[in-house]
Parts: C-alpha cells; structure tokens; sequence
C-alpha cells in the first residue's frame, strides 16, 4: 500500500511533530510506503517517523531536479527512500502524488491540503484526518457535508490517535 501524508509544511507544534512522527513509524510497521509532496513540516516528520524505522518514503517534488527542489522551494533531501522529480510546480505534483497513492492521512494544512484533500475526496480515496492537528483538518467534515457526497464521506475517517488512525485507514481500504 501506498500512503500520502498531507498537511502543513509550516507545521511546527511540537505535540502534533510527535504525532505526525508516530504515524510515518506505525505505517513502516505496515510495510506501507510513505509518499509526500516532498516538503518540510508535518509530512516531512511523518517522513522521518518512517524512514528512522526502517519504512520506504517517497517524496513527489515540484521540482525537476534536485537543485530545484533544495533551492526554488527550500525542501530537503535527508529521509526519503526516492525523490521523483516532476517539474510540474506546486499544486500541480499534487495530482501525481494522490493519483498514485492508495489512502491519504491529513495533518493539519492549509490551501494546497485543501487542494490534495479534494482530489483525493473526489478520486473516492480513503481519507484518514488526525484529529486535533488545527487547520484545515479541522473543517473537513464540514467540508465534506457542504459537497454533499455520502459516499465519499463514508471514505472519511478520524482519530486523535496515530497509530489507530492508520490502523483505520488500513481497515478501510479493505
């Protein structure tokens, strides 16, 4: 499986880094591939929880090399298994990045997780949001309920809780 981790590349709370680590290191417990959009912030901590536990990661960057992706957008290289430069800019390696991923985990975010979350919503993925993790995350239900699409909300799941979100998600996608 493949698992997108989404949310804010400004993210620095310190309670919602510990959890968004604790769900890069329960999806390595899976065997799961971590994907992100290559950033710094949330998804890059569920990263390093991933990496730092043995788990394959996977960055989709905007960028069409390396020397863009370090120097245009100023994200790392440090713990990704592979970086697949696309060169498509941001939001638009957005697509690829959901497009290719089985289930998407949402911390937090602003505009462009808006932006991955209603792809993935319409793309029918499961959509796994960690409660408590402010930003847009906290008004995905509402979200949700103004696109009015029941079948798609039914693909919605959420927990405060890191480990039980992506045990969630698994549980959903089968």
């Amino acid at each position: 499986m493949k698992i997108a981790v989404i949310g804010d590349k400004d993210g620095n709370d310190g309670a919602v880094l510990k959890k968004a680590h604790l769900i890069g290191k329960a999806i390595a417990a899976t065997d799961s591939v971590l994907m992100s959009g290559g950033c710094e912030g949330y998804p890059y901590e569920a990263t390093l929880g991933a990496f730092k536990n043995n788990g394959k990661t996977l960055a989709i960057s905007p960028g069409k090399n390396e020397k863009e992706h370090v120097e245009r957008y100023g994200f790392p290289l440090e713990g990704f298994s592979e970086i697949r430069f696309t060169g498509l800019g941001i939001p638009r390696r957005n697509y690829p990045l959901i497009d290719e991923a089985d289930a998407v985990i949402m911390i937090g975010g602003k505009t462009g997780t808006l932006n991955e979350f209603t792809l993935a919503f319409h793309a029918y993925k499961v959509v796994g949001i960690l409660e408590g993790s402010g930003g847009i995350a906290t008004f995905i239900d509402r979200i949700a309920e103004i696109c009015d699409r029941q079948e798609r909300k039914e693909k919605l799941v959420y927990d405060s809780d890191p480990e039980r979100l992506v045990k969630k998600v698994l549980e959903k996608l089968k």
